[in-house]
């Protein structure tokens, strides 16, 4: 990967070594999940790939973690993006705060598919899911549309102006192509209490009296499990519920493989279910099995991001420096992360498109994979030489799916 050349002047850069920092919520995340320490497992077990063949450019590549403790995330990127022994920054924080002054700094930053509208706009800022907030999904229709699907609801929290925005997402996405395939937008409620202290009785029963058979959730992972609960309760037991999130955690799935059942998941990257022979899922679990880490999704979201650093290096030639090296990522057309995910063209996707204009800044495709929870293990939605099915941005009437592959 590379050739080694002496260089002075790049911070994070020695003879040795290119510096990196990985920055997230560790312990402090009052949502429960596995952040900064989950993330921190997909950087290493890339590095320590990727070290075990020679590095970069002749030299190694080192991480160090360092916790925002939830309320000091801008204060820690200002400190990174200044330190004269950072080169990049990995970041997994909750709020996604200080990619701004990440951008004035120069600093390349790469971060989980969450965090994606706070980097819309900033060329250093890579996320492999740069999508439009505000624009209808065929993809999301799409899933319901899998499920048989007639009458659809979401749910969000009122506290959280992203699970408003989601919600609202939502409702126009099946407003706008529902009716093409015969179905309806039946239910919202974007002002869910954090936590659910008063449970969600009312709302299930509502949604059972509109015939609700699927719905799309807002909210965090254990409430779903609280609305799953409710949902036996009252005897909706084939209403489909979308899941947050929990993908590449078997304990999850397996400690609550009942409520889970006939559940369902979208994912932007390749699901292991599918074939990965040759690709970067293949490297990515054998790495993860050898370091003793865990897989999640958040693991493999500093996977990808990996990834791209090393490739721009590699392309940035062995007289690098920040400016170069992200130059040259925002020359790639066609990201993939071998295979991992659907290609991203970076020259055009750190805007976001909007409803206005959906085109200019879309990705080649608009691709979702789908996976369904059977018997306590996950089971693929498409065939597994095509798990993708995919869309042509360009065409914003309704359409069918297209199943691909990538490499």
């Amino acid at each position: 990967l590379g050739e080694f050349q002496a260089i002075s002047g790049v911070p994070g850069v020695t003879d040795e070594a290119i510096q990196f920092a990985i920055l997230g919520t560790g312990p402090a995340n009052p949502l429960g999940y596995c952040l900064l320490e989950c993330y921190a497992d997909g950087v290493e077990a890339y590095f320590e790939w990727r070290n075990s063949i020679g590095g970069v450019h002749g030299r190694q590549l080192e991480a160090r973690e360092v916790d925002d403790e939830l309320g000091n995330t801008q204060v820690r990127m200002l400190e990174l993006t200044v330190a004269d022994d950072v080169f990049g920054i990995f970041a997994a924080p909750l709020i996604p705060v200080g990619f701004q002054e990440a951008n004035a700094a120069g600093t390349p930053l790469y971060s989980t598919a969450p965090s994606a509208p706070a980097g819309v706009g900033f060329d250093n800022v890579f996320i492999a899911n740069t999508w439009c907030g505000d624009c209808p999904s065929t993809y999301t229709v799409h899933q319901a549309q899998l499920a048989g699907a007639t009458k659809v609801a979401s749910l969000g929290f009122g506290v959280s102006q992203a699970s408003k925005d989601c919600v609202a997402y939502t409702t126009d996405t099946f407003n706008t192509y529902g009716p093409a395939v015969g179905m309806e937008f039946a239910y919202a409620n974007d002002a869910l209490a954090y936590g659910l202290p008063n449970g969600l009785g009312p709302e299930v029963t509502a949604m059972k009296d509109l015939g609700v058979d699927f719905i799309t959730t807002c909210i965090d992972q254990n409430s779903v499990l609280l609305l799953i609960q409710e949902l036996r309760r009252q005897g909706m037991n084939d209403t489909v519920v979308v899941l947050p999130q929990g993908y590449g955690d078997t304990k999850f799935i397996t400690d609550n493989a009942d409520l889970l059942e006939g559940n369902t998941l979208a994912l932007i990257f390749r699901p292991f279910e599918a074939d990965i022979a040759g690709t970067g899922i293949e490297t990515f679990l054998d790495w993860m099995e050898q370091g003793g880490y865990e897989v999640t999704d958040n693991a493999l979201y500093a996977w990808m991001g990996a990834e791209l650093a090393v490739k721009a290096l590699v392309a940035a030639g062995p007289q690098f420096d920040r400016a170069s090296m992200i130059a040259a990522a925002n020359q790639i057309t066609d990201f993939t992360a071998g295979g991992i995910t659907a290609p991203v063209d970076w020259s055009v996707q750190h805007t976001a498109p909007t409803p206005e204009d959906p085109i200019t800044n879309a990705g080649p495709y608009d691709c979702m994979a789908y996976v369904v929870i059977r018997g306590g293990t996950v089971e693929l939605a498409a065939d597994p030489s095509t798990p993708w099915y995919c869309f042509d941005p360009t065409d914003q009437e309704w359409h069918d799916a297209e199943e691909m592959n990538f490499e």
